[in-house]
């Protein structure tokens, strides 16, 4: 199956771009590799603009933990409910919270790291890592295993206070997802919903069509268009959730 999510509020965008850039620095893990440790590097300069260009991600983050903390407490009230299951998704929100609280932190420690302080700007610059123009980085990148290791980990450390929380709300939102079964006619689909803050799309892979999604809050447009330009779009089927940030169906 193919997976698409498509954000349809600012907050969920940022939370989507951060999980997929702090996933593809995991799995930079040949470190052996210059484009391996190359492109954790360039994972976790993106990380921090993204976190430097949303003044208020904290407080957001803060701000859907409650939400999804407030509903899971709703549900305890309910007598058929699971308590131990949910008391374990508040456990998960609690830990999320203390690593938020470390926020500060680590804006500090990664802005103040000399390599990334070196190499944040010249991805700016075509061929702007070499010897000649980065020397100390060209220096480090030929460091034995383990002294790389060591300091790309201390890196990835510092993602966690916002790794975390940010996963941990995804994670739920997802969770609680209920996917419909929905047919694009002629490829096109048009709907109105209740305000969400993310929709999840979901396909059969064989077929060669990709949805390209507009709208916003609770007015959706979704058009799958042929990977072969000017191919021919039947219709569609596809499985379609909407995903509230309060958890509600």
């Amino acid at each position: 199956m193919f997976n698409y999510d498509f954000p349809l509020s600012s907050r969920a965008r940022t939370y989507l771009k951060l999980e997929r850039v702090i996933k593809s620095a995991e799995e930079c893990t040949d470190l052996d590799s210059i484009q391996h440790v190359m492109f954790a590097l360039r994972c976790i300069v993106d990380f921090i603009d993204l976190v430097d260009g949303s003044s208020a991600i904290k407080i957001d983050l803060l701000k859907d933990l409650d939400r999804c903390d407030g509903q899971l407490r709703n549900w305890l009230e309910d007598p058929e409910c699971d308590t131990e299951y949910v008391s374990s998704l508040r456990d998960k929100i609690k830990y999320a919270k203390d690593f938020l609280d470390t926020f500060t932190r680590q804006r500090t420690v990664l802005k103040d790291d000399p390599i990334i302080e070196l190499i944040k700007p010249r991805f700016l610059t075509p061929g702007g890592i070499n010897c000649f123009d980065t020397p100390m980085f060209d220096f480090w990148i030929h460091q034995p295993l383990e002294v790389k290791k060591n300091r790309l980990e201390a890196w990835m450390h510092e993602l966690d206070c916002i790794k975390v929380p940010v996963y941990t709300i995804l994670y739920l939102w997802r969770l609680c997802a209920n996917p419909t079964d929905k047919i694009a006619k002629s490829g096109f689909m048009q709907e109105t919903a209740d305000t969400c803050d993310l929709i999840n799309i979901q396909y059969d892979s064989s077929i060669q069509a990709y949805p390209v999604v507009s709208g916003f809050q609770s007015r959706v447009n979704i058009r799958f268009l042929p990977f072969e330009k000017g191919a021919p779009v039947g219709d569609i089927p596809f499985k379609i959730a909407y995903i509230k940030g309060n958890l509600q169906q």
